[in-house]
């Protein structure tokens, strides 16, 4: 009996963790292939765009920390060292976490944690494919029930305050400005962010649906995501949702790292498709930062 009880837990955590399971076995090594490859080029990519703007004033660590993820980059996109490389970058980005903390911008966390997985699991082992699927899946369940109910929780985006007070940024008025009434806009717009200002609650309908439906999205596409029926439009609803927030946010290496993570979920190979986007998408982000094409917020 003693020795019976480990083997049903492992049993029933093993059932937990598979619900996330449903994907073709064939395809798994060249899904998580892709996705290694875009993780590998986005956080490189990513050093290098943000030390361009400092590039005169980079600090001595921050020089060590570009070659690292440079050259451990390449080791996972053209050589067979991928595990040694994710290693490098996961020691690379803990010393940014470290370093910038708490500064550091929420996505380099989940980029730490998807580069230390891939260094601990061998591609090749089917087992260890499935284990890596599992993992990275279920942190983008996790990451979006999660942000969900912090939203619910904390109540700022339930009369749409968040979004209201997001209204003096830049790269949100273009969008949010059009669902606020013009009267309200201006008042929203007078504030200045500072302590006193407000009342930041929106009477105008479609900027109250759209802070609403963000938190209720996020929490009803955790589960969508977990069932095999719904999973093909929980993934598009998920994309797209995804799409409009960064509209706004601008923060783009958050969403190709999450968007390739979520793409884990297509029923086909998605990322034979997705590995080009993201490096046409970076190529043009560095062009932007070369000033070869016009600046825009991006990071």
């Amino acid at each position: 009996m003693t020795r019976a009880a480990p083997v049903e837990l492992r049993s029933g955590l093993g059932r937990v963790f598979g619900i996330v399971d449903g994907d073709d076995a064939a395809l798994r090594r060249a899904r998580l292939r892709g996705f290694e490859v875009v993780l590998a080029l986005v956080v490189a990519t990513e050093y290098w765009l943000r030390a361009v703007p400092r590039w005169n004033d980079l600090e001595p660590h921050y020089w060590a920390l570009l070659g690292v993820a440079t050259v451990a980059g390449a080791a996972v996109v053209l050589t067979p060292w991928r595990r040694a490389g994710f290693a490098a970058i996961a020691a690379a980005h803990a010393v940014l976490v470290w370093s910038e903390f708490p500064s550091t911008g929420n996505h380099a966390y989940l980029e730490l944690a998807l580069a230390v997985l891939a260094a601990l699991l061998v591609l090749d082992r089917s087992g260890e494919q499935q284990l890596e699927l599992r993992a990275v899946r279920w942190m983008v369940v996790v990451v979006l029930f999660y942000s969900g109910l912090q939203k619910l929780a904390q109540g700022a985006y339930l009369h749409g305050e968040y979004l209201a007070f997001s209204l003096a940024s830049p790269s949100f008025r273009p969008l949010l400005g059009r669902l606020v009434a013009h009267d309200e806009l201006v008042r929203l717009a007078s504030f200045g962010g500072n302590v006193g200002d407000g009342p930041y609650r929106v009477a105008s309908w479609p900027l109250l649906a759209a802070s609403n439906v963000t938190w209720i999205a996020e929490l009803a596409l955790a589960p969508a995501l977990c069932r095999p029926r719904t999973r093909s439009a929980a993934v598009a609803a998920a994309i797209a949702l995804l799409v409009v927030i960064e509209v706004g946010a601008r923060e783009l290496f958050f969403g190709l790292v999450f968007a390739n993570a979520l793409l884990l979920f297509a029923r086909r190979n998605a990322h034979a498709v997705f590995l080009p986007v993201a490096v046409l998408v970076l190529a043009a982000l560095a062009l932007v930062r070369a000033g070869a094409l016009p600046e825009f917020a991006f990071y």
